[in-house]
């Protein structure tokens, strides 16, 4: 009779153990799957918002990108741009304020006002009205563009309220300056509120004698102030004059108060641009609470990383080398994290990168 042989213990043993080891093995590298899985998405998502962004940055527009980190991980992203809401060029003056009736606010013209050629001649006592609509109280920022060709003696050039106030200053050397002050919000841990002064000369901290006053008497200026809570700064001429970046709190609205061009400012005045920076309706999703921003040491960066567009390319003004945002992914006890890199090129495009790629 023949005897049938069956497996020993030994050999079930082993079989199970190389079982479990398959298992193991096939559960790990489906948990790594799910985790480049999650860290590919949300990548390809931050790098889709940002290149939505610099596409809104064409012309003299500019957008920027806030990336808050929570401190236990996830990430708030979103996206601001810079929209104008009036533009008046003195020999087109009624158009603009039919703009300005039709949207809710009221123009209101002083005697001291006249047209010579095809700008605006302000005495001291000129003002230009454009009275309080909603859509002048800016929180995330403003900016305001204008030529100018001042006399020789300094006054008022634009108010509102306690919100914002800009007045050209005397100067050294028969020259002239600009003041400019807003009113800033408390922040969330309470701190911050009150006004924010830049003057022509300053850099942070520092001074800049050759800055402090670059306006000429009798001379057109270009000029461009704005605050956009990433920095405070003021151009004369294509060229920056000033800046402060030490606080960035929203600004504190001033529903009540009128935007009033003038009122001690003498001289030459035109090609106003008004623009605030608004929160852009294309703002994306979050990014998980499993997925962190660190720096290329792993250390989770705190607050806010700003990413700043114009003309569709990383403004020059905020970025002199391009922008990696190194988003980490932990996948557990004994594995090290899954990592990538959304990288902004000074051009404004976006790429996701493996860290070994990001020098």
């Amino acid at each position: 009779m023949e005897r049938r042989r069956g497996f020993t213990l030994v050999e079930v043993l082993v079989v199970m153990s190389l079982l479990a080891v398959l298992m193991g093995l096939s559960v790990g590298l489906s948990t790594q799957s799910q985790s480049g899985n999650k860290l590919r998405v949300a990548t390809n998502s931050l790098a889709q918002q940002l290149a939505s962004a610099r596409a809104q940055a064409f012309g003299s527009s500019t957008t920027y990108v806030q990336v808050r980190t929570a401190p236990d991980g996830g990430m708030r992203v979103r996206s601001f741009r810079d929209r104008q809401v009036l533009a008046w060029a003195a020999e087109d003056f009624a158009k603009a304020s039919e703009d300005v009736l039709r949207r809710g606010g009221g123009v209101e013209i002083s005697q001291d006002l006249g047209l010579e050629g095809h700008y605006v001649i302000l005495e001291p006592g000129g003002t230009v009205s454009l009275g309080s609509p909603q859509w002048l109280d800016f929180r995330d920022g403003f900016s305001i563009q204008c030529r100018l060709r001042p006399e020789a003696s300094g006054g008022v050039l634009f108010r509102k309220g306690d919100a914002i106030s800009v007045a050209i200053t005397q100067g050294g050397a028969g020259r002239l300056g600009i003041d400019a002050k807003i009113r800033l919000a408390r922040d969330e841990q309470g701190q911050g509120e009150g006004t924010y002064e830049l003057r022509t000369g300053m850099l942070d901290a520092e001074v800049v004698p050759e800055w402090a006053a670059p306006l000429i008497p009798g001379r057109w200026h270009d000029v461009r102030i704005s605050y956009d809570r990433n920095a405070f700064t003021i151009y004369v001429d294509g060229r920056l004059r000033g800046t402060r970046s030490d606080r960035r709190n929203l600004m504190q609205p001033s529903e009540a108060d009128e935007f009033v061009i003038g009122g001690g400012y003498a001289g030459g005045f035109d090609s106003f641009v008004l623009s605030g920076i608004f929160e852009s309706e294309e703002t994306g999703d979050g990014i998980p609470s499993e997925i962190r921003c660190t720096g290329p040491d792993g250390k989770v960066v705190p607050g806010d990383v700003l990413v700043h567009f114009r003309n569709r390319s990383l403004d020059p003004h905020h970025h002199a080398a391009p922008v990696n945002l190194w988003l980490e992914l932990d996948r557990g006890e004994g594995n090290a994290p899954a990592r990538r890199v959304v990288q902004v090129a000074l051009s404004g495009e976006a790429f996701v990168r493996l860290p070994e790629e990001v020098r």
